[in-house]
């Protein structure tokens, strides 16, 4: 009866020493992939950040523009607001204009 403790005990053993062998061996087999994978996630984070960086120029590039756009409006629109004072500023040129030629007629007879 004693004989089958110790029989126990060594195929406990065995077992033990199977299993740290086995998971050496994964551990040994997952490594090149875990690494790989470590090196696809950098090569990620780095095209990420190469992303968010041409992202921040294209959004400055853009506020650039629209600031371009606003001015180019608001310089359109005086030019067309000025350009309807025209026949105003015309006829109000005319009127002054005849004015002293009048008080001149006038002075003459």
């Amino acid at each position: 009866m004693e004989w089958i403790g110790w029989i126990s005990l060594a195929i406990f053993v065995a077992a033990l020493i199977y299993f740290a062998v086995s998971a050496v061996k994964a551990f040994k087999s997952i490594k090149p992939k875990v690494d790989h994978l470590k090196a696809a996630q950098q090569r990620i984070q780095t095209e990420t950040d190469k992303i968010k960086g041409e992202t921040d120029e294209l959004k400055v590039h853009q506020e650039h523009i629209m600031a371009d756009v606003d001015h180019a409006k608001q310089a359109v629109t005086l030019t067309v607001n000025e350009a309807k004072q025209i026949p105003q500023n015309a006829k109000f040129f005319a009127k002054t204009a005849a004015d002293p030629i009048k008080n001149k007629k006038t002075a003459k007879a």
